[in-house]
């Protein structure tokens, strides 16, 4: 009866987590696939023995589970706050950045933990890398109101300023699936790949701070989409291209950390 109760609550939810998730399915799912392409054999046969399946299948989980009983503390984990100088906020624990770390020491003794327990945090982990990447998830301070979320339309329909960006992979690339977006992405050299993959998660939120502010140029407030500019749309697009790939290389680099003892 417990499941089934658990199973309606997700039911339920679907429709409020449709609208604030990052990316969205097919965007998780296809930083899930690149991570794949870049793990080590031995990473991926590890995380398939505690998944019990492959990472694009739980690549949109904590999305789905957000608002299940037993896992509303982890709503807030899916951004990364900053403040007007781009340095995430200290002892935020609301924050994707601050998670990965925490989880990624923990997962250091994988093999001392319930098998359930290292389950969940792969869950965790795969979900919020790409998360963080996710040009919206970025939390501006509120000192600079230029930089908050705002409407856009979409053929004269309102439309929420992050559910574009959340379903901007899918959008730049339409009728595809996941694995033919990763493959088409997935171009970059050894080199580019190790370059991307330098630093830490708190350096990774830095660089995006830094970056994603562009995106609300690009996009200005009101504006109607179809009708931007070209410029903006390529512009666009190469962010998109660019944050799934830094999102899909650095979680094969975490995983192939933890799981290489």
């Amino acid at each position: 009866m417990k499941r089934f109760l658990t199973i309606v609550v997700v039911l339920s939810t679907l429709a409020v987590t449709q609208t604030v998730k990052a990316w969205n399915n097919i965007g998780h799912a296809t930083i899930a696939v690149i991570a794949e392409r870049h793990m080590t054999e031995e990473a991926k046969e590890k995380c398939r023995h505690y998944l019990k399946h492959n990472l694009p299948y739980y690549s949109a989980w904590m999305d789905y589970w957000r608002n299940c009983p037993g896992f509303e503390h982890t709503t807030s984990w899916h951004s990364v706050p900053v403040d007007v100088n781009n340095k995430q906020i200290k002892g935020e624990i609301n924050n994707a950045a601050y998670q990965i770390n925490r989880i990624c020491k923990r997962m250091r003794k994988y093999h001392k933990l319930k098998d359930s327990i290292v389950a969940d945090n792969l869950k965790y982990l795969i979900h919020m890398v790409g998360d963080m990447h996710c040009p919206t998830h970025t939390k501006y301070s509120p000192d600079e109101p230029n930089l908050k979320q705002r409407s856009v339309k979409m053929n004269g329909k309102k439309l929420g300023f992050h559910s574009y960006w959340d379903a901007s992979i899918g959008y730049y690339n339409k009728g595809m699936k996941c694995d033919h977006i990763a493959a088409k992405y997935d171009t970059l050299t050894e080199q580019q790949i190790a370059e991307i993959c330098e630093g830490t998660p708190n350096d990774w939120a830095l660089a995006n701070a830094e970056q994603m502010r562009e995106i609300y140029t690009l996009l200005p407030v009101h504006s109607e989409v179809t009708t931007l500019a070209e410029q903006n749309h390529k512009r666009m697009e190469e962010i998109v291209r660019v944050q799934a790939l830094r999102g899909g290389y650095r979680l094969a680099k975490i995983l192939n950390e933890i799981f290489s003892k």
